[in-house]
């Protein structure tokens, strides 16, 4: 075969890798890698380059995507807006920080590549912010009454009560998070008495056998600059009976009822002139079998300083129905208590038996309103002043 054979048998080989197809060149730079198009004969390929930075709150140590078609970087650059320059490297599928990133940012990244058909160059930018600094946490030691599994009277209202002061800004926040479940048609109303309490009631009475339930959660929520975890609690209360106990002090008589039907009459003694008892629509707080009774703790020392038995409280203060066997013949006749309502001691042993918390007392003829100041503010608040959830 002669010389000019030689060449036209190796012709059409050259001819078909060069020109006959499209030759595709893998190039790598600084850690992307993309398919450029090597051939003059080529059809025109244009280099494609796209940038995704996360949406929302973009984290410290988040990729930002970089996307190649047919082209190469040549260089990236990520600046804060002040203009320093940040470390980082390229990774599949984008660019990452070599050490995470500050919160609450700006950070502006240029890049430039390389490729196509005819080459050309491309440059692209980006912003994103880094989101705020995560909040320190902490938890919240809060407190709920009635106990969980508390049987209770028809007076009964949820007190819930807060370890720090809660900003009138977060108060309807955390209504918000209290969940409660009862047979009634209408929601239970909420109070804040103050910064660290906040006391719930239905409208009218429990009704007998009621099961309430009541969830307070509060994770997540900020308070003070923290956020706030593990704090949340639940309690529940069945209603046990309708007692409602009349007290007054015009006819120095207490009388006893259940279900709306009288069940007992006692005589009793209330608060002399200068130390009037409470009145309103009370409920039975606690009961203790005996309390020392000081007169010096309400600033008058000399008066009384005994023991006191068979204790029924109706506030917060020092206001019990009690055992009073040091003046038995006032009873039903005169008002000659230091506040509280006397009572013969057979009878107070009965009374006594027959509370619990959060039976109701509703006490007239004095000149004392009980308030929140008395821990009684519950029901002689309007509803109106409640506010659901």
């Amino acid at each position: 075969m002669d010389e000019t054979a030689k060449v036209q048998s190796r012709w059409p080989r050259r001819r078909w890798l060069v020109a006959g197809s499209t030759a595709l060149v893998i190039l790598g730079g600084a850690g992307a890698t993309a398919i450029v198009a090597a051939s003059s004969g080529s059809p025109p390929v244009a280099p494609q380059v796209a940038i995704s930075v996360p949406t929302g709150s973009v984290s410290p140590s988040a990729m930002i995507g970089i996307h190649l078609s047919h082209a190469r970087v040549e260089k990236l650059v990520v600046t804060t807006s002040t203009g320093a320059v940040v470390a980082g490297r390229l990774v599949p599928g984008g660019w990452v920080a070599v050490a995470p990133l500050p919160w609450a940012t700006k950070f502006d990244l240029t890049l430039r590549a390389r490729g196509g058909n005819p080459v050309r160059t491309v440059v692209k930018t980006a912003t994103w912010v880094t989101g705020a600094a995560p909040l320190p946490t902490k938890s919240l030691a809060v407190t709920i009454s009635p106990n969980q599994g508390a049987q209770v009277g028809m007076g009964a209202a949820w007190v819930i009560q807060f370890p720090q002061p809660i900003p009138q800004s977060v108060q309807a926040q955390i209504l918000q998070r209290l969940a409660t479940t009862e047979s009634l048609p209408d929601p239970v109303g909420w109070h804040w008495w103050s910064s660290t309490e906040v006391d719930g009631r239905p409208q009218q009475f429990w009704p007998l056998n009621e099961q309430a339930s009541l969830s307070v959660n509060l994770d997540g929520l900020v308070l003070g600059g923290y956020r706030l975890v593990n704090s949340s609690v639940t309690s529940n209360f069945t209603v046990v009976n309708q007692h409602l106990t009349k007290v007054s002090a015009i006819t120095h008589e207490e009388q006893v009822f259940n279900g709306g039907q009288l069940v007992n009459t006692f005589p009793v003694s209330l608060g002399r002139a200068g130390f009037p008892t409470i009145s309103g629509t009370l409920v039975v707080l606690y009961k203790t079998p005996v309390v020392f009774m000081n007169s010096a703790t309400i600033g008058y020392p000399g008066l009384y300083a005994q023991n006191v038995y068979e204790d029924v409280a109706i506030s917060t203060d020092g206001y019990y129905m009690h055992s009073a066997n040091w003046d038995i013949y006032d009873h039903g006749v005169a008002n000659v208590s230091h506040g509280c309502v006397e009572q013969n001691p057979a009878d107070a042993a009965w009374f006594y038996n027959w509370s619990v918390p959060g039976d109701v007392v509703e006490i007239t003829g004095t000149t004392l309103p009980a308030t929140e100041v008395n821990g009684e503010g519950d029901w002689n608040l309007p509803w109106s002043q409640f506010q659901p959830a």
